[in-house]
Parts: C-alpha cells; sequence; structure tokens
C-alpha cells in the first residue's frame, strides 16, 4: 500500500499543523524510515525542535509527516 503524506518543514506548516491539531507521526531524517512518534499533535515548536506529547524532536535531525484524513 502507498502512503500519500505531507512533510511539515517550514514554520508557517507547523504552525498551521498545531492549530488545526492534526496528528503528526515523527520520522528520522537517516532514511531509514523508523517512525519515532506514530501519532500525536503539536503542542510547542521553535526554531530548533517541535514537541509532540511531551516530547522535543530535533528539527535537523527528524521529518514531521501528516497523513491525509482517511474518508469517512
Amino acid at each position: 500500500m502507498d502512503y500519500i503524506y505531507k512533510v511539515l518543514e517550514s514554520d508557517m506548516e507547523l504552525l498551521a499543523a498545531a492549530l488545526s491539531e492534526v496528528q503528526v507521526s515523527v520520522v528520522l531524517k537517516d532514511g531509514t524510515e523508523e517512525v519515532l512518534e506514530p501519532g500525536g499533535q503539536i503542542r510547542a515548536y521553535t526554531a530548533k525542535s517541535v514537541r509532540i506529547r511531551g516530547l522535543s524532536y530535533s528539527r535537523d535531525v527528524h521529518e514531521f509527516r501528516i497523513l491525509p484524513a482517511e474518508p469517512r
């Protein structure tokens, strides 16, 4: 099954995701596709990190993705 997702890169995209309270997954950028956080809402972000479920993830090391909502 192919997954289509949106990678959040800019401050504007992170802000929009935080305000809309979408589920964001966290993946390492090293190419292993290892999912560290399967889904949580962004609670805070800075130029260096993003906080999801009480944990801070480095923006340099991690990729933040949102999956499209499933049809109802």
